[in-house]
């Protein structure tokens, strides 16, 4: 699954309120939940399709007024772990009792992803213009290091350490900005 997602026609937008609405809300909280458990993007990625399907598929046993984020969740960490369980032969995986530990965890941190997207927006636009660019070629259009190296006619050593450097400096500003927002309030 690498490369950019084909284009899909644009649906109409869900009713605010209706439980679609409510799944399209979630999306990033319940990404990085299977995120928290399956340690490669690709693998969480395709998690998420079978997680939304399996969603899609039982929203008659969801009751309106509830707790959608931990109905979802559930779903999530059921599909998390029978998805380790499939590919337990071919990758180490974690055991059962610190999936529980990181599940919980991402729970309970699902709902301050706002703080921290927004400081990596504020953080982002510091940036040099080559490296957002090469930070969208890596992981907006998923463009492996091999083509881009190609792309920008260096090796693929090159473009992991200026990545590398990046995400660092992107962690050391980010942690900053919340540091001082938690130091203002």
């Amino acid at each position: 699954m690498s490369g950019p997602l084909p284009p899909s026609p644009t649906p109409d937008p869900p009713e605010a309120g209706s439980f679609e609405s409510l799944l399209v809300a979630h999306q990033q909280r319940i990404y990085f939940f299977i995120r928290s458990m399956v340690f490669n993007p690709e693998d969480a990625r395709d998690v998420l399709q079978d997680v939304n399907a399996i969603i899609l598929r039982k929203k008659e046993r969801f009751t309106p007024g509830t707790d959608f984020k931990s109905w979802s969740f559930a779903i999530a960490r059921f599909e998390c772990l029978s998805y380790l369980r499939r590919y337990q032969g071919q990758k180490a995986v974690p055991s059962e009792e610190l999936l529980d530990h990181l599940a919980g965890a991402a729970e309970a941190r699902a709902d301050d992803l706002g703080p921290w997207l927004g400081a990596l927006s504020e953080c982002r636009k510091l940036l040099p213009g080559e490296s957002v660019s090469l930070l969208d070629l890596r992981y907006h259009t998923r463009m492996p290091l091999d083509e881009i190296a190609g792309k920008w006619n260096t090796t693929e050593g090159a473009l992991k350490q200026k990545l590398f450097r990046i995400r660092n400096q992107l962690k050391n500003c980010i942690l900053g900005r919340l540091a001082g927002r938690l130091a203002d309030d």
